[in-house]
């Protein structure tokens, strides 16, 4: 499941027509090059997985309202470097700070994506050691 989708792409940041012109290289082509859009989708997953790889299982399912957001965004940074566009809005590389700023703190636990919609990593710790081998018992301890 991907972070977000081409609709919301198209619902949130970039007109279709934008799109085409960023993902098409046939001139005068009025289609999405759908294969582009996802190569993009993908890249911009990997980065967020990056971020929070540890944090929380991966991948994110459902995927949560801020996440979502933040692959939009990242995604239509990777459409605009595909063209190389200098034309692209300067928004874009202050979006692109402020999304990798929400993503260090939700690695560091100052935003949290709850626990309803993302299950959290949980180590299991195992240890190979039983009651017989420890040094410093009950009774041992008891005398302190």
């Amino acid at each position: 499941m991907a972070y977000c989708t081409l609709d919301d792409i198209i619902a949130r940041r970039l007109t279709n027509e934008k799109l085409v012109e960023l993902t098409n290289d046939t001139p005068q082509s009025t289609v999405i090059d759908q294969v582009k859009v996802d190569a993009a989708i993908a890249d911009a997953q990997e980065e967020i997985d990056g971020y929070l790889r540890g944090r929380v299982n991966l991948p994110l399912e459902p995927v949560p309202a801020i996440i979502r957001r933040i692959a939009v965004d990242i995604t239509t940074r990777n459409l605009y470097r595909r063209r190389l566009d200098p034309l692209r809005p300067e928004s874009l590389d202050k979006d692109y700070k402020e999304d990798l700023a929400k993503l260090e703190a939700i690695r560091r636990g100052d935003i949290s994506i709850s626990a309803e919609e993302v299950g959290r990593s949980q180590a299991t710790i195992r240890t190979n050691k039983r009651r017989g081998d420890r040094m410093f018992g009950k009774r041992c301890l008891g005398e302190f």
